[in-house]
């Protein structure tokens, strides 16, 4: 996971662009700043990120010690995503929202976020 972690940064990172005047390319220029906010990017590279915290959650969920909110356990509901918001559903008790805690802590290190 951090290799792709590092792919994604060195692609950020290390871009180059160029100026179009008169429809001629004129010289490049590093990028330095990495993504902005209305980058085209910025969404692919969000659901990308999302994927593995979902499969994180995925996993916890499958764990014995887990238990789901009460309105969410027929469907097996961990959470929901829309746009760039996410909500974490669980029961609310010591054991699950620890797992939910360790959860989002492996994906603070594997993803630098």
């Amino acid at each position: 996971m951090r290799d792709k972690v590092n792919w994604i940064g060195e692609c950020i990172s290390t871009t180059r662009f160029s100026i179009l005047i008169n429809r001629e390319l004129h010289g490049f220029f590093a990028g330095s700043r990495g993504l902005k906010q209305d980058d085209p990017l910025s969404p692919y590279l969000f659901v990308l990120v999302i994927e593995v915290l979902s499969g994180l959650l995925g996993q916890m969920a499958r764990h014995t010690n887990f238990r789901f909110h009460w309105r969410c356990e027929r469907e097996d509901i961990t959470h929901l995503c829309f746009a760039d918001d996410m909500m974490i559903f669980c029961k609310a008790e010591v054991a699950s929202v620890s797992m939910v805690w360790n959860c989002l802590d492996q994906f603070r290190v594997a993803s630098g976020l």
